[in-house]
């Protein structure tokens, strides 16, 4: 061997050295990554990356300390080498600090190859980066090593054509001389070097992977461990009796409160079949079936089983039973935990006792009573047959208790209690739902007149006389009764409709029976329902306003418009106020829709004046909202609201009917409403009983006479005469007259003639939305025949047909 090849070969085996020391430093550095303090290794894993780049970038340095001679001038070391490996084995990080380290010092050695250095630097590295990005479609192979065999050889080559790639980068000429002195060590040197250094680096990367998986291991073997301690602690020391049993029901394990609940010890238990221990209906092999489906459906049991003690005693247990499976999901063990709810239960039926039945009397309570009462509903199948329910009420029996106390009253309703039972007779619904009310159903009358007579013979034996502590006493009863099914409600729905007939007939003077009226119920049902569609209609925005205007027939002018409510509704198209205004009187419902077309008559005046046509504007109220006390304070509010709306915008209509009943009440708001500059009218005037006590009582400014009197005037001398009267008396009393109804010319004129110079009706104008009541301001004329019938007046522009022909 001469002297060449043995410097040749020395180098190589520096080279090689340096190449497994790197590896050896990889190792090292990661092992001192793994600390046991979590936060000291973060930190650490933080650097690592910093490390090893430094690392590689050091080797490679060393590399080019000790290269391999071709010839004069012409040398290869293992930097590409190193550089590659760093991208395919380092993150990004460390793999760039490798390249700027190997860079640097290439540039601080110049000469010619710098360029060609930079980029074999670079493109090596870059090259590893794309293998290590790609290696999982080699690792993935089933022969894992033969594939990373191949993946490194690949690497290697790769790395070797970069190399050879970075020298086309020198002149033309020193490249080629380059290229045949360096290729044939470049392909045998970068793939064996990259084999060498890689599977060092993969055997480091191996016994890490180990490391992790063992100390994973062992952290989960701890965990296990203090999972194992806490379960048996819980075992043992848990206050809910614990067994382990096989599926077949032999007890493998028991915890001490088992032990005591039973009575039994440990070792007398162990082993023992859990039938010894239970007092079953169905014996133990239907019992350990019906838990062993439950456990295969549904993982667990859960149940009550009634068990028995070493002393025989009898328990009731609260039992839950889970399966426990091996690895292949075989339920091998059963986990039964249970308690002791036999005193939990002896309370609850107490308390539920207690709940269904009257403490006093023993008769069922009021939600006993109704449970067996939709019972007894339900078997109403015979139409030819009745179910008559009676609530009965002790008269009198208040003044008993206050004379002769409550010992004395309450023996009395013991007494009562039991008469009660025994006549009404078997198949009878009896019980007790208040002080001293009681309640009896008969069930399968044949008729309503049967069923009263057995009732009113129940109610002579309840009024006999009753002996009590030497005293005689008498009470009477009232009895409130309906029939089902022409009663056709459900158990709370008769108890209640009884009891308003038992109202009744305390009202009656007491001692009797009172049938519920069935019809009466279901108007009041029906008004009940139309309450509540119209307050649902207010609620969905399907009320509106309609206006009707009032004009003065002597100057033409419009001076209001009653304000009037229409329900679009959804399904029957748009209804009239009689439609749903009845049905709704007297309810709060009533008094939702006044103060609704109280606000939206504010906002339509605001549109109004804000259109450039203030009009006053009229509605009409119930006696009840105007004398709620809330009333005055709305009107405030809404004029607060409002400001831009002009002196005597607002005037109320009032029905005369109406305010008979409350003339004190009505009187003194209207005065508070005219202070505050709100007019008020009595609407349909003459239609009362005593019109002249209205207007000397109410103060209202406005009197408007009722349209059934103005239709007929010209045709009914009767009609004329009264509504001549009502201007005469207007006028008397300084009142301010309106007439409605107003059809035609005629009627017009007539009025006139008698004074009345306001008028409304159809012949003016039909009622109408606020866009068309705009229009219709607008172009609104009075008839020149009327203009030129009244006295030094001026016939006026021709507007159209406003009076009808």
């Amino acid at each position: 061997m001469n002297i060449e090849t043995a410097s040749w070969v020395r180098d190589m085996g520096m080279n090689a050295g340096m190449l497994s020391f790197l590896a050896a430093l990889y190792g090292l550095a990661h092992s001192n990554a793994r600390p046991s303090d979590l936060i000291l290794r973060a930190r650490r894993q933080r650097l690592l990356p910093w490390v090893t780049g430094l690392l590689f970038g050091v080797t490679g340095v060393l590399t080019m300390l000790v290269p391999l001679r071709l010839s004069e001038g012409v040398i290869v070391d293992a930097r590409l080498v190193v550089a590659g490996l760093a991208g395919a084995y380092l993150p990004p990080v460390g793999a760039l600090l490798c390249a700027a380290v190997l860079a640097t010092y290439r540039i601080a050695l110049g000469g010619i190859g710098t360029g060609p250095a930079m980029v074999g630097i670079v493109l090596c590295a870059g090259i590893g980066w794309l293998w290590q990005r790609y290696r999982p479609l080699f690792s993935g192979r089933r022969n894992t090593a033969l594939a990373d065999g191949f993946w490194l050889i690949g690497l290697g080559l790769s790395l070797a054509a970069g190399g050879m790639l970075a020298i086309q980068t020198l002149p033309a000429d020193i490249a080629r001389m380059v290229t045949d002195r360096t290729w044939l060590a470049v392909v045998l040197v970068y793939p064996f070097g990259a084999c060498l250094l890689g599977y060092l680096l993969d055997n480091v990367h191996t016994l890490h992977l180990r490391e992790d998986a063992l100390e994973r291991t062992a952290q989960k073997l701890k965990d296990l461990l203090a999972e194992a301690r806490q379960a048996a602690s819980v075992f043992i020391n848990s206050k809910d009796a614990i067994a382990i049993m096989s599926p077949d029901g032999v007890v493998l394990d028991v915890n001490p409160t088992y032990c005591s609940m039973l009575g039994y010890s440990r070792e007398e238990l162990i082993g023992k079949t859990s039938a010894l221990l239970r007092v079953d209906e169905g014996g133990e092999s239907t019992f350990l079936r019906r838990v062993s489906q439950s456990i295969e459906h549904d993982g667990r049991w859960h149940g009550e089983v009634v068990r028995r003690r070493k002393n025989g005693e009898i328990f009731v247990s609260e039992v839950t039973i889970e399966g426990v499976r091996d690895t292949a999901g075989t339920v091998c063990n059963w986990v039964s935990i249970g308690k002791d709810v036999t005193e939990q239960r002896r309370l609850e039926l107490a308390l539920q006792q207690f709940g269904n039945y009257d403490a006093l009397t023993g008769l069922p309570s009021r939600l006993l009573f109704t449970k067996e009462l939709n019972a007894a509903l339900l078997d109403v199948e015979d139409a030819n047959k009745l179910l008559v329910l009676c609530l009965l009420d002790i008269d009198q029996f208040k003044e008993l208790n206050d004379m002769w106390g409550l010992l004395v009253a309450d023996q009395y309703l013991r007494l009562f209690a039991q008469r009660l039972k025994k006549e009404a007779g078997e198949g009878s619904l009896v019980g007790r739902i208040g002080g001293d009310e009681f309640v009896v159903v008969l069930q399968h009358c044949q008729s309503a007149e049967s069923a009263m007579q057995r009732l009113q013979a129940l109610r002579g034996v309840l009024a006999q006389t009753a002996s009590l502590d030497g005293n005689e006493v008498r009470l009477t009863c009232s009895g409130g009764v309906t029939f089902y099914p022409d009663d056709d409600a459900d158990a709370d729905g008769l108890l209640r409709h009884a009891d308003l007939a038992l109202y009744a007939a305390k009202e009656q003077g007491k001692d009797r029976l009172v049938v519920f009226d069935v019809k009466q119920g279901q108007r009041r049902q029906a008004r009940r329902q139309s309450a509540k569609l119209v307050e649902e209609a207010l609620q969905r925005g399907e009320m509106e306003l309609f206006f009707q205007p009032k004009v003065r027939i002597s100057d033409g002018q419009v001076v209001g418009a009653e304000s009037l409510i229409r329900w679009r509704h959804p399904e029957r198209g748009l209804l009239a106020p009689g439609a749903f205004l009845e049905d709704i009187a007297g309810t709060p419902v009533s008094n939702q829709l006044d103060y609704w077309v109280m606000e939206a008559a504010f906002k339509a005046g605001q549109t109004l004046a804000a259109n450039g046509q203030p009009v006053a504007l009229s509605i009409n109220l119930t006696v009840s909202t105007l004398i709620d006390s809330h009333f005055q304070l709305k009107v405030a509010q809404l004029q607060a609201q409002y400001p831009e709306l002009p002196n005597r915008f607002l005037e109320v209509e009032l029905l005369e009917t109406e305010t008979f009943n409350d003339l004190s009440a009505v009187a003194y708001v209207i005065r508070g409403l005219d202070a505050v500059g709100i007019q008020c009218a009595i609407d349909d005037f003459g239609t009362g009983y005593s019109s002249l006590t209205y207007l000397q009582r109410l103060p209202a400014q406005i009197v408007k006479i009722d349209q059934s009197f103005v239709r007929d005037m010209l045709n009914n001398e009767r009609d004329s005469r009264l509504v001549r009267g009502i201007i005469s008396l207007a006028r008397a009393f300084e009142r301010q007259v309106v007439a409605e109804g107003v059809e035609t010319l005629a009627h017009a004129e007539t009025l006139c003639e008698m004074g009345c110079d306001i008028l409304q009706g159809y012949g003016i104008a039909r009622p109408m939305p606020l866009p068309d009541l705009k229009v219709w301001l607008k172009d609104w004329r009075p008839p020149p025949e009327l203009l030129r019938a009244m006295p030094g007046k001026r016939s006026g522009r021709r507007a159209g047909d406003a009076i009808a022909k």
